[in-house]
Formats: structure tokens, sequence, C-alpha cells
């Protein structure tokens, strides 16, 4: 199949997880970059510049779903991990299965909350494996007594991503490891990637949208529930 009519060099893609590594319950993705297309693979960039080690941990035939936008509208197809071309160059096999499908909008919501993050380039594998060892520290319940000291930050939220303002300078692909404290209960833990900055910079800081790559599922319906309980209360 030729995919010239969907997908440009330069587009934008993102790929999420199917199966082991990927552990049941949890939201997995990657974005890339289309650098060639052929009847039967993507070569694909990876933004994060990461050095040697620091590799998103893929193993041959892992399989992923494979999103992107064209014309208004979303496109899904699948297709397996082929191979590493080159530190952030990976090739996959693609299936030629397109769909297209009107994607979802997640609700946003601008709100006072609890936020620690650490801030890192070229850091995918460690955070991931960070990310990991905190749900298993709060699933395990965590330490209660110090969830009052979490800063208050003020964040624009959804159940997608969230934005916020970090120290300058900030880059595109830059990755947060964030906890969100929004109800008093355990923090949400996720890492997020920096997609779109904004270029002023205000006594040391830039606005940055963020899009959350590594979450629960159970996290983000418990943000979408948090966001529709209260965006009446707070937005009128």
């Amino acid at each position: 199949m030729q995919f010239s009519r969907f997908y440009k060099n330069g587009q934008k893609i993102i790929l999420r997880g199917l199966s082991p590594p990927i552990v049941a319950g949890r939201v997995e993705s990657l974005t890339t970059y289309l650098q060639e297309s052929a009847s039967g693979h993507f070569d694909l960039m990876l933004p994060y510049g990461s050095p040697e080690g620091e590799n998103y941990p893929f193993t041959p035939e892992m399989p992923f779903e494979i999103l992107s936008d064209s014309m208004g509208l979303g496109l899904r197809m699948t297709g397996t991990f082929r191979e590493l071309i080159g530190n952030d160059l990976i090739r996959l096999a693609v299936n030629g299965d397109i769909q297209v499908f009107q994607r979802r909008q997640h609700r946003r919501l601008n709100l006072t909350a609890g936020l620690r993050y650490t801030r890192g380039r070229g850091t995918l594998r460690s955070f991931r494996e960070q990310w990991q060892k905190n749900l298993q520290i709060l699933a395990k319940g965590g330490d209660g007594a110090k969830l009052a000291r979490f800063p208050k930050a003020k964040v624009n939220l959804s159940a997608g991503g969230i934005r916020f303002s970090l120290k300058a300078p900030v880059e595109m692909a830059d990755l947060c490891l964030l906890l969100l404290e929004l109800d008093g209960l355990a923090p949400i833990c996720v890492l997020a990637e920096v997609v779109w900055i904004q270029e002023k910079i205000v006594e040391g800081r830039q606005i940055a949208g963020l899009r959350f790559i590594n979450m629960l599922e159970a996290d983000e319906r418990r943000i979408d529930d948090y966001i529709r309980q209260h965006a009446p209360k707070i937005e009128g």
C-alpha cells in the first residue's frame, strides 16, 4: 500500500504499545516523526535525544498502534517493531490497516494543584523506570504525611496533558516526571513530554504544554472525573 495520501515526511506520529513489556492498565506512548515511508514500513525519528542506554526498551515484533492526523481526522493503524536504525531512528513494519476516526477531545480545567516534578533531557529509559518504581510505592500507600508539603502551582489540566510554567530554558521533547496532588488522596504519577513552548520568558520561567506519555488508566479516569466534577464550580 502507498501511504503518501495520508502520511507525509515530518508528520507527527504517536506510537502506543499493545503488549508486554506494556503492563495492562497502563497507558504508554511515544512521539515520533515520519522520516520515510515505503510499502511495508515506516522509518520514525524519536525526538528525545536519548544517549546510549536511555533508549526505549523495544523488543523484536513488539506491536504498536500508530496514531496520527490527516485533514482534521484521526488515523489509526497497527505495526510491529522491526529494528533500531540509529540511536533515535526506528523502523516499524506497518500492516496497512488504516482506520479513520474522530479524535476524542479531553475537557480542560484551570486550577491550582499540588505539583512536584523532575525535568530531564534524553532520560527516557531512566524516567520510565522511575515512574514504574513510583507506581509501586504509591500502590503500597506511600508517605501520606508528605502530601501537605506539595508546592502549589497554577496549571491547565486534562486527562491527556498539562500546562504550567517551568524554569527557562525549556526545550521541545524535554521529559518531566510529575507528581500531581488533586484531591487530598494519593498523588498521581505521570511521565510527560513537552510538546509546545511559549517563547516569552517571565521571571526566568516559560509556560509549556506537556503530553502525558506514561500513566495509569485509573489515573486518566481520575483526572477526567475530577475535571467533570469541578469545572462547573471553578469555571462557572
